[in-house]
């Protein structure tokens, strides 16, 4: 049952993102009410979906379910380890999108107006909203304990590692042009800098590793 909820929710989200897009690269995308509105229900469904997974796919639904589907760690006390640092994530997500949303006020998308903003977060990356979306997934998988959650966060990012490139091929630079291609460079990360990168690599290698630590000695037991 967690799965074909999962795989509908996923479905939802993919054909609200690429229906978006289509929608934005095919009209002329005028300042209107219409736009407005299916603007927001676009990012309601987005901000839905992202919550919805990790809790319907954590331990409490699991053991609802009747479904073994969630991470297991080996000790108590790693558990609660992983629910601090998920908490952190989703803390340092909420700096990001707070900061990102303070400079542009959210109007850009919904109003097809698309400023060069050059500065607070985004001296250090180009898509800071993107990156706060992505930290947060994962906060929310480590505090709910997703096992799910934790196996589309990879492709979660490459999702938004695309929407990027959308913006910037499509929008940012044929808008902006030369001061466009000139931030790029002085710019160069797209959504995870150094040293956040590096921080999020070793994130993922350590519960990656206390998961197959776990699964080992289980069979080893």
């Amino acid at each position: 049952m967690i799965v074909i909820i999962t795989c509908i929710l996923v479905a939802i989200f993919l054909i609200n993102f690429f229906l978006y897009w289509i929608i934005f690269l095919k009209t002329e995308r005028k300042i209107s009410k219409w736009w407005d509105i299916y603007t927001q229900i676009y990012l309601v469904i987005w901000t839905s979906i992202i919550f919805l997974i990790p809790i319907i796919t954590s331990i409490y639904s699991s053991l609802l379910f009747n479904s073994e589907i969630f991470y297991k760690f080996p000790s108590f006390e790693l558990e609660i380890i992983f629910i601090i640092l998920g908490l952190i994530l989703i803390g340092l997500s909420i700096k990001f999108g707070i900061s990102t949303m303070k400079l542009n006020k959210m109007k850009g998308l919904a109003k097809g107006r698309f400023p060069l903003i050059t500065k607070g977060v985004y001296k250090i990356m180009r898509h800071p909203l993107n990156t706060s979306w992505a930290i947060l997934f994962l906060g929310l998988a480590l505090v709910f304990e997703s096992l799910i959650a934790l196996i589309i966060f990879p492709f979660f990012v490459l999702l938004l590692w695309v929407e990027g490139l959308l913006e910037e091929k499509c929008i940012l630079i044929p808008q902006h042009g030369k001061k466009y291609e000139e931030y790029k460079e002085k710019v160069q990360s797209r959504m995870f800098p150094t040293p956040y990168n590096v921080l999020l690599i070793l994130i993922i290698i350590f519960i990656v590793y206390v998961g197959v630590f776990y699964y080992i000695t289980n069979i080893g037991g």
